[in-house]
């Protein structure tokens, strides 16, 4: 079989923190726009024909829309063009939502997962405030319009509030985990925010198989589209790494963050 009759599989990338935010100067080719774009590409058109999908993820998460978008994406796919997830280091959080969607999960035997749980981290400088002798006043319309403000404390029914909304997301997070591995053990256990090594993942089957990147692509091949890897070409469409990625190559798991008032929600 020539090369120009061969079947096409479309290997896709999850790097570093998933941001909506592309308009930074420091961008360069931004990983989770283009991850967005060619799962648009796929689900409205797929001029190329491409039989399937490889993604390969290295993300400890990040914006929660954003995450919740792009799995919804994976997950509109899994029946038309097949999806397989190779996690190099790290899925966690929001990205473990967007590996979760797909239609198997591989991941290396070192690499963390999961991370299923919810945190909100609000700044005060109350106190640094009265050691500066600075002062600040809010006008508003509403009683909460300044919920979050770091400039004065927190009221309880704030608190409480704001409680609720974690909780909310939380569960959010965990109901779409059951849709896409309907076969998970003890989640409602493992999701507390901890991360999961691969085997333990593994164990509660939130993931398919220990193995590599290579392994990914021979299952998608063999198993999902009854192939023969001869048969088949793959078109890569490796991301360049951002100037702060290139500098800081930050990679740790987080939990989901949510900050307000001015940041938007994160996984």
């Amino acid at each position: 079989m020539g090369i120009f009759s061969k079947k096409k599989i479309l290997k896709l990338y999850l790097n570093g923190e998933i941001s909506s935010d592309a308009s930074s100067k420091f961008a360069g080719d931004n990983s989770v726009q283009k991850l967005k774009s060619s799962l648009l590409e796929l689900k409205r058109h797929n001029k190329n024909d491409y039989k399937g999908v490889l993604l390969k993820i290295n993300s400890p998460g990040g914006s929660a829309g954003t995450s919740e978008e792009l799995a919804k994406l994976v997950f509109s796919l899994r029946d038309t063009v097949p999806v397989v997830s190779s996690v190099v280091d790290s899925a966690c959080s929001g990205a473990y939502m967007i590996a979760a969607a797909s239609n198997y999960i591989f991941a290396n035997t070192m690499s963390w997962t999961g991370s299923i749980g919810v945190i909100m981290v609000l700044n005060n400088y109350v106190e640094l405030s009265k050691k500066l002798g600075v002062s600040f006043k809010t006008i508003k319309a509403g009683k909460m319009k300044d919920l979050g403000s770091p400039f004065r404390e927190m009221t309880t029914d704030e608190e409480l509030y704001l409680e609720t909304l974690v909780k909310k997301a939380h569960a959010e997070f965990i109901n779409f985990i059951k849709l896409t591995r309907p076969n998970a053990i003890n989640l409602d256990e493992l999701a507390d925010g901890r991360v999961l090594d691969a085997r333990t993942a593994l164990e509660n089957n939130l993931i398919d198989q220990l193995g590599t990147e290579d392994d990914a692509l021979n299952f998608l091949i063999t198993e999902i589209l009854h192939g023969d890897q001869k048969d088949f070409t793959v078109t890569d469409t490796t991301p360049k790494p951002n100037f702060l990625q290139r500098i800081l190559n930050l990679n740790a798991p987080i939990a989901i963050k949510i900050e307000l008032p001015n940041n938007f929600p994160k996984f």
